[in-house]
């Protein structure tokens, strides 16, 4: 428990008037809830000794009982609201560091936590824990000091019925303390087998229509089922312990019910108690009962959140290694870019990515990016968008380090389209509008005209306002590449980045795009990734990478003088632009 309230602790400390309140309630309550028993010992005691009358009746029992019963509903009611109050205020803090952590992360992140497990992480385990911050936490110091009190109350009644009643009820928390490490144990296991559900079921859909493409249907279903059936199966072996436990809380307190009766008469027939008294430590003891069962309950929920917050714990306390300097100021704009013996080599991998790069772009530059698949493209041009640390060398922008600038500046003047083109389920116009968001719609009609995606409009069902669906599903690979460098368009940054993002479209829509990137931002900065060799024909210098180095560099013209992997390349591209007319 002390574990969770430190893990708690950033929370806890911004709202400790919240607990502080629930708690001061359920104190009160606690001792509000002791008068019924008194009032029924006093009544028993007033008939015992024949002191019934309508007075006795009214202001001794009948009273003090209604503004009792008031007080615990307004006690109550308090204590209800204010703990709603802290679990909703708990659940949005939970998710919104969750988003926050998410968000700063780099690519090596999403390289060890993979999207359905994310999710899962952000419904399931962030919920567990909502409930056990908000409720169980300090439910379960209620219920004991509940226990506690009522004992006290017990004890001023008859001290050795009190104890011989609640030595039974010790066994709870020595049951805990043996089944703790099983259900800690059983609920990780639960908690990993969902996210490994998760992670399948968000690859189903995801990618559905590749399944339907190849007819993979059945075995994907196949796959499910597995993963879904492994879920079950340890959900089942949770569900077991959970039998367990309440019925044996609920049989250790009858065993309490039992020494109370026999010990009781037992002591009533000795003279040691009166009935008054002990119908009222009768009514004591049934106090005892809901707290303990529910303790018990709330410790196997407890153990079970705890793994939950280990979780969370994970995504919160990792660090991206990409992070902004103490001294690091702002990009206020890019006049040149330097690689400078750069080299970058993965997590794990063996080998460099990139080895010892030399290269300047100056502003207003195009520069062609072409080589072999896996030959470190991406790789390189994902640095100027700070999404993978500096390994070794040196990356300078207008003759500073990149490390000196604030993250969100770089990007912001740096405009990347991926390989992947992510679009979001909202309409053409919203997807445009994310390259900057305050632009007019003349603007985002300017963009997507450069992007020669105007002609694509008119054929939309509603035009500009058609909805894309999720991942752009409604839209054709051509489609998606266009709308993602319309977006990049509209942001109009210093330098832009096309990674690859002319594949899917034809010779003339390409030819097209580059004619607008040679009118429109011919005073920027270009940088062209590309497997098409056609894409960087204009570029001011192209280089060519090979297994991560630069094997060749100049204009096209250059290259083709050179006769090398540029020239064949060229030449063949254009042989089978011919066979394919």
């Amino acid at each position: 428990m002390f574990k969770f309230v430190k893990s708690m602790g950033w929370f806890i400390k911004k709202n400790w008037y919240r607990y502080i309140l629930v708690l001061v309630l359920g104190i009160t309550l606690t001792l509000i809830n002791l008068i019924p028993a008194t009032l029924t010992g006093r009544l028993a005691s007033g008939i015992e000794n024949n002191e019934l009358s309508k007075n006795f009746l009214i202001y001794t029992i009948m009273i003090p009982y209604l503004i009792t019963v008031l007080g615990i509903y307004i006690v109550a009611s308090s204590k209800r609201v204010a703990q709603n109050r802290l679990t909703t205020t708990l659940y949005y803090a939970l998710q919104v560091r969750y988003m926050e952590n998410i968000l700063v992360q780099d690519a090596t992140f999403f390289e060890k936590f993979q999207s359905g497990d994310l999710l899962t992480r952000a419904l399931g385990d962030v919920n567990t824990v909502k409930f056990s911050g908000g409720n169980r936490l300090l439910n379960i110091f209620v219920e004991t000091l509940t226990v506690i009190v009522t004992f006290i109350a017990m004890s001023f009644i008859h001290p050795l019925l009190a104890v011989c009643c609640f030595i039974p009820l010790t066994c709870i928390f020595f049951a805990n303390f043996f089944l703790r490490a099983k259900v800690k144990r059983n609920w990780k296991l639960v908690r990993e087998k969902n996210s490994e559900m998760g992670n399948v079921i968000l690859e189903s859909i995801t990618n559905v229509r590749t399944i339907r493409a190849f007819s993979k249907e059945e075995e994907n279903y196949q796959k499910n089922l597995k993963y879904s059936q492994e879920a079950y199966e340890v959900e089942k072996a949770n569900l077991k312990i959970n039998v367990v436990f309440q019925p044996m809380f609920q049989s250790i307190v009858a065993v309490s019910m039992i020494i109370c009766y026999g010990l009781g008469a037992y002591f009533y027939s000795l003279e040691q108690i009166n009935l008054a008294n002990l119908l009222q430590f009768v009514i004591y003891l049934n106090l005892f009962q809901s707290p303990l069962t529910n303790i018990g309950n709330m410790l196997n929920n407890f153990y079970q959140s705890l793994i939950s917050a280990d979780r969370l714990n994970e995504v919160y306390h990792s660090k991206s290694v990409v992070v902004d300097s103490q001294d690091a100021s702002e990009l206020q704009e890019v006049r040149e870019i330097e690689f400078k013996d750069f080299s970058f080599r993965y997590q794990g991998d063996t080998s460099d990515v990139l080895s010892h790069i030399n290269l300047k772009i100056k502003e207003g530059q195009t520069i062609g990016i072409v080589g072999h698949t896996g030959s470190g493209k991406s790789t390189l041009v994902r640095q100027l968008v700070r999404q993978l640390p500096i390994c070794e060398g040196s990356l300078f922008i207008n003759d500073m380090p990149i490390e000196s600038f604030e993250q969100e500046t770089v990007r912001s003047r740096v405009g990347y389209v991926p390989q992947e083109h992510i679009l979001f389920s909202r309409s053409v116009e919203r997807n445009v509008a994310i390259g900057a968001s305050s632009a007019s719609e003349e603007e985002i009609e300017q963009a997507i005209a450069l992007a020669d995606f105007a002609k694509d409009i008119e054929n939309l069902p509603q035009g500009l306002d058609t909805i894309v669906g999720e991942y752009g599903v409604t839209l054709s690979g051509g489609q998606k590449q266009r709308l993602a460098i319309a977006r990049a368009f509209l942001k109009d940054a210093d330098v832009l980045v096309l990674d690859d993002s002319l594949s899917a479209v034809d010779g003339k829509t390409e030819s097209n795009i580059i004619q607008t990137l040679k009118n429109y931002r011919k005073r920027k900065t270009n940088i062209i990734v590309a497997h098409r060799l056609s894409a960087v024909m204009h570029a001011d210098e192209i280089i060519v990478l090979d297994k991560g180095k630069i094997i060749e560099r100049g204009t096209h013209q250059q290259l083709m003088d050179l006769k090398g992997w540029y020239y064949t390349q060229f030449i063949s591209q254009q042989m089978n632009t011919k066979e394919g007319k």
